[in-house]
């Protein structure tokens, strides 16, 4: 054989290889692929279309606290898919009047949980969760006012942006510290004086933020402030504490969380 032929027949081998090696490792990456998908009704009617459903590794807090596993929204047939690791999941669809996939429930807007959570996804392949959404009666994510008296909470101010009291201002506390969804406590808006008192009924480190109103994502240039004294914007309250001086100061919010977010990777369409 001479050497052309023993290239030739090098460079087939290499290809045939490469080929396989391609075959195996696609079949491998579609093995390891995993999530849910199904079709997500209004009503138990007809087909929901731009709704996003969640995935919680807990039933933690009715299933109100973020998340990072979100769906693309919902086709004009109400269908889905979700990538998700092998595990075990809490599902739930929502569909909000403002279109975002975050933020605050408010009257108008659409929920449903899957009633056979938690859901079980196994390696290589996708589980078919089925929902139905419906109307909302209320505002169902806000945390409830807290008695005017407590031995535990937090005290202060709250500023406008001119260094002024801030009238009806809202302090909110938060276990997350990217303090977005459901806060753990609200206060009563703040009097003419810009002051605040918030009780709590359990101890911990929460993390602080004010707001003229609640409800929603903030939008650029809505006044907003958090606690600066604590690098973290964080405070740790102790059993039967009483902590003072927790000023906070408003200014422009400076994100526009309009603009849509990254949300789950999603498989590659089936060939």
């Amino acid at each position: 054989m001479n050497i052309r032929a023993i290239v030739a027949a090098a460079v087939i081998c290499l290809l045939f290889a490469a080929g396989c090696a391609q075959t195996s490792n696609s079949v491998k990456r579609q093995d390891q692929d995993s999530g849910i998908k199904g079709q997500v009704l209004i009503e138990s009617k007809g087909a929901a279309a731009d709704v996003f459903v969640y995935a919680y590794e807990s039933g933690y807090n009715d299933l109100r606290v973020p998340t990072k596993l979100i769906s693309e929204p919902t086709a004009k047939d109400g269908s889905y898919t979700l990538r998700l690791a092998p595990g075990s999941y809490y599902i739930v669809a929502r569909k909000r009047i403002s279109g975002d996939p975050k933020g605050y429930l408010v009257k108008g807007d659409y929920e449903g949980k899957y009633p056979g959570n938690p859901v079980t996804v196994r390696p290589g392949e996708y589980t078919t969760v089925n929902l139905s959404i419906a109307m909302l009666a209320g505002n169902f994510l806000l945390a409830p006012y807290i008695p005017d008296e407590g031995d535990m909470g937090l005290t202060g101010k709250v500023y406008d942006m001119e260094g002024k009291p801030a009238v009806g201002a809202f302090v909110l506390l938060y276990k997350d510290k990217e303090m977005v969804g459901l806060p753990t406590y609200l206060s009563k808006p703040t009097n003419k004086d810009g002051e605040f008192s918030l009780y709590i009924s359990q101890p911990g480190t929460y993390y602080v933020a004010a707001r003229i109103k609640y409800g929603g994502l903030p939008k650029k240039g809505e006044p907003y402030g958090m606690y600066e004294k604590d690098p973290e914007h964080k405070v740790t309250i102790n059993h039967k504490e009483l902590i003072s001086g927790v000023d906070i100061r408003l200014s422009p919010f400076p994100l526009d969380l309009a603009t849509p977010i990254p949300l789950s990777p999603q498989p590659a369409p089936e060939k």
